[in-house]
This record gives C-alpha cells, structure tokens and sequence, in this order.
C-alpha cells in the first residue's frame, strides 16, 4: 500500500481515483473521504491511500486488473499467463504488454496476480497444483549475441529428460529475478495519477455518476468535481445536470420537481449572496496560509456555490438543514452566508402564520356569537385600551343588528 500524502492525494482524486484517509502516525484503519471536511487536503497530519478494488471470480476475490490508465512508462507490473507469471517493466511500445493490460491480465502486485490465476483455473475445473514462475522473461530481455549463442546451439544434443528435470525444478519455486538498472527516470507518483483532459476528466465524472447505487453516493460526488480545477463552469453544469438526473432516477418520489408558491431564492438572490460568498474570500485571501499547493480558497469558494445552490433548490426543512454538514471545518465567518441562506430558506419552506389583532377581529366579526367571544378577550387586556376596544365593541354591534339598537335593549 502506497501512503499518499495531501498533495498527491488530491492529485489522485481528481484524476477518478478512490481516496481513503486516516490520522497519521496511528494504527487507525482508512476510511472514506466523506467522513472528513472537504478542506481535509491541506490540512496537517493526515495520510491518504488509494482504495483498492476488488472482484470476485468462481469465488476466490482479487484486486481488479490493472488498466491503461493505471500503469505507466516503465512501472513495474505483473503479466498473468495460462502457465505462469512474468514481472516485467511496463512498455507501452510492447504490443504484448500493451494487450495484456488492456484485456485484464495484469496485476500491481504478485499476491493478485497469483490469486488472478487461481481463479482462471478454479473457473474451468482446473487446479494450479505448482507454484507460478515469476521472471522478467519477455520482450525486454536482450537478445545475446552470435559469440554467445553459439555455446548455447551445441548444448542442443542434451537429452529431453534433462530438459524435462530442469522444467520440473524451475516450477517447484517461486523465484523473483530483478531486472538490471534501469537508466530512465520513473515518473512521480503525482504525474502519474493527475489528469488535466477536461473531456476525460468529464468522462470519468460520468462513469461515476452513472454507477451510483444511492442518493448518498451521487450527492458526495459533486463537492468532489466542483473542486476540480480543470474543469470550467460549463462542465460543472453539465455534471450537475447528470446528478439531478441520477437523483430523479434512484430516488423519484423525492426529487420530482413540485410545483412552490413564487417565493423562492431569485435569481438575482442569488447572485448577491455568490458576490458576498466572492467578497469574503477574497477578503481573507492575504491571510490564509499556503501551506501545500492545494488552493483552499477555490475548494471554499466552489463548494461554497454548490452549497448555495442546493438550498435554493432544496425541498423540505431537512434538505436544506443538511448541507451545512459540509462545513465542519469552516471558520464562523465562512459559514455566515450558507446559514444566511438555510435560514430564508425555511421561512419560505414554513411562512408564519400571522394573526391579526383584537382591533381588527372586533371590526371583521361576523356575526354577534364571535363578537361576544371577542368582547370576552377585550377584559383580558390592558385597562388602559379596553375602552377603545370596547367602542369598538359597541359599533360592530350596532352594525351586525341595527335593529335591536334602534328599539332600545330591556
């Protein structure tokens, strides 16, 4: 397992990868990145690894072969054949390797490869009964010279049962042989793993969002390519796009649009508080410390945006109230727009009901049974307005039956 630090880490992610994160320096098992703040990458103290992934085959479980994407110029890989295992270092100029990373033969590691083959066996009814060879054999070996080989063409005569004893012997242990020096720089493990293509970064975003199973998963996604760098606004709303759709499609009943009364974030609303969310960035900007490369103030400032725009659109109290789990790591300061917003957001999700005053009840009543009723609360109140009120009492009284005013009550 490789250990990543926060830099790389987040190189890794953005290029589609799986990150796990825990404590540094402690015996904690990894876990996933949604447990953690967004801004968990510059942080100090933390260590990162790639989650690995794993299938399963007539029922023995291994890590997934390697892709074209994953291996590079001259990574050290492990090719699986029907009868054996090769270590070799990867060539993209090699049609063999090429093809065997391709169609799924090759593995990271030689535990998985061994396991990979295994299983292969294990599905058509065959058991691997000798230990697998591991060599360097292949393409990169050079080829020897006239001189050398001519020892080797007058060894021929040898006896096919010496032959046989020497096969017998290589396959009864596991032997590893190093390749010699290799004179090419590897590249770094960030070069590696970064992808900067916005159309394959897109693509990659795509494949992810169209493999989630719950809403959970589709929603962490988007904090994840909001913050990526490489894409622009327009790939941004094109991924959103494909959440909402995945949301509707795993869970309908919720994420149906419903027809709201006009009282909604406006546009321009919004727009104001994306300015205030802008101005306040940029007014800490001289003060936040550039500890790793990682630029904090963009992972806030976009997250920040995605926030906004998930209340606005955010159908009931809870669904707004949930997004601020997003900002367990944000100063008082920064989370002041987000909660300015959650909470105009629940008064238009649950208007209160206002009441009108005694005054303008007497003056509304119906009839004479709600205007004793009312006159009833007027004793109630302050002795200082119960005349007013009783005046007001008397009209409304007069006005509801004139005619029992007219002759004068017993």
């Amino acid at each position: 397992m490789n250990i990543l630090n926060g830099t790389e880490a987040f190189a890794a992610m953005m290029a589609g990868r799986n990150i796990l994160c825990r404590a540094a320096g402690e015996m904690l098992d990894f876990d996933d990145l949604d447990r953690f703040p967004a801004t968990i990458f510059a942080k100090q103290g933390y260590e990162f690894c790639i989650k690995i992934e794993t299938m399963e085959l007539a029922g023995i479980t291994f890590a997934k072969p390697l892709t074209l994407d994953d291996v590079a110029e001259g990574q050290e890989v492990f090719m699986v054949y029907p009868d054996h295992i090769s270590q070799i270092k990867y060539s993209k100029h090699c049609g063999e390797y090429f093809a065997g990373v391709r169609n799924g033969f090759a593995q990271a590691d030689q535990q998985n490869a061994e396991l990979q083959l295994q299983a292969m066996g294990e599905l058509f009814g065959r058991v691997i009964c000798y230990p697998p060879t591991i060599d360097n054999t292949g393409k990169t070996k050079k080829r020897r010279n006239r001189k050398t080989e001519e020892p080797a063409a007058n060894d021929q005569n040898s006896t096919s049962n010496d032959v046989e004893e020497k096969t017998f012997k290589s396959q009864l242990d596991i032997q590893i042989t190093k390749q010699g020096p290799i004179t090419a720089v590897e590249e770094s493990l960030t070069e590696e793993f970064v992808e900067t293509d916005a159309v394959k970064l897109v693509e990659k975003f795509t494949a992810q969002i169209n493999a989630c199973v719950s809403t959970d998963a589709v929603l962490s996604l988007r904090p994840v390519f909001m913050a990526n760098g490489n894409l622009d606004r327009e790939h941004h709303q094109h991924l959103c796009k494909l959440t909402e759709d995945k949301l509707l499609e795993i869970d309908p009943e919720q994420y149906t649009p419903k027809i709201q009364p006009d009282n909604g974030l406006s546009v321009d609303e919004l727009k104001r508080l994306q300015i205030e969310a802008e101005n306040l960035i940029q007014s800490n900007h001289d003060t936040i410390e550039q500890s790793v490369q990682v630029d904090e103030d963009v992972v806030y400032k976009e997250l920040l945006i995605d926030l906004l725009d998930r209340v606005a659109k955010s159908l009931s109290p809870t669904e707004a109230n949930d997004q601020i789990k997003f900002t367990k790591s944000w100063t008082t300061e920064q989370r002041k727009p987000l909660i300015v917003a959650i909470n105009k957001r629940l008064v238009e999700l649950n208007p209160p009901k206002t009441q009108s005053s005694l005054a303008v009840r007497i003056q509304k009543a119906e009839d004479l049974t709600e205007l004793d009723s009312l006159e009833i609360d007027v004793s109630a109140c302050d002795e200082e307005i119960q005349p007013r009120l009783m005046e007001l009492v008397e009209k409304r009284r007069l006005e509801l039956d004139p005619f029992t005013a007219a002759i004068g009550e017993p």
